[in-house]
């Protein structure tokens, strides 16, 4: 599962060696809707459909059908071509800044905002506190305040951030919360920003009237 990697970092695929890897659109600032899937080639042709439909055909007859080879195997029918489209500008935008200088940039941000969350009472950030084991993304607790309590006051700030479970309750059970806040970076976001969020962030228990 490459989401969180992929609009973060460079990263290469034949590097990893890996069988399979996907990721999203909407994460690497395209369109939501659509991703991508990455194969090897001798397992990709391997597999199955999983659906069926125009174009991922090449011979049909009362008693078989050919399958075309892939990728347009697993392109079935009409497919998102508006999403496409934007997902590969997304790309080339990315890929334009540069990944490395977009992970340098999100490295810092991260930093500022880990460091910057330590010194807040009541605020505890969950998994590595080393800015050097985390990229772009911070998932955090504040203590007596629920998730969509602190996505609310920072929202009215104009400061967007997630809340909830993030597709990983077993996680959070882990780290003995029913629930977490998360804030993410990207390589359009500043350090100006990074401070209104802290300086928000800071004021979110004093706003329910509770004491540090």
């Amino acid at each position: 599962d490459a989401c969180q990697s992929v609009p973060h970092m460079p990263v290469d695929f034949h590097a990893l060696d890996v069988d399979f890897a996907v990721f999203s659109g909407h994460k690497m600032l395209g369109p939501t809707g659509i991703g991508a899937l990455y194969g090897r080639k001798e397992l990709l042709e391997a597999l199955p459909p999983f659906l069926t439909g125009g174009s991922m055909v090449e011979i049909v007859t009362m008693d078989k059908t050919t399958f075309a080879m892939p990728p347009a195997r697993f392109e079935a029918g009409t497919q998102p071509v508006a999403q496409a489209v934007g997902m590969g500008v997304a790309a080339d935008y990315l890929m334009n800044i540069g990944m490395d200088r977009v992970e340098e940039h999100e490295a810092a941000l991260t930093a500022r905002a880990l460091e910057g969350m330590a010194k807040i009472p009541g605020v505890r950030v969950l998994g590595p506190t080393d800015a050097g084991d985390r990229l772009g993304i911070v998932s955090f607790d504040v203590d007596g305040v629920h998730p969509h309590d602190v996505g609310q006051v920072l929202d009215s700030k104009g400061i967007a951030i997630r809340v909830g479970h993030h597709c990983a309750q077993p996680v959070h059970a882990h780290f003995g919360v029913h629930a977490s806040s998360r804030a993410s970076f990207g390589p359009y976001n500043t350090a100006e920003e990074v401070d209104v969020f802290l300086e928000v962030l800071s004021g979110v228990r004093s706003f329910f009237g509770l004491k540090d």
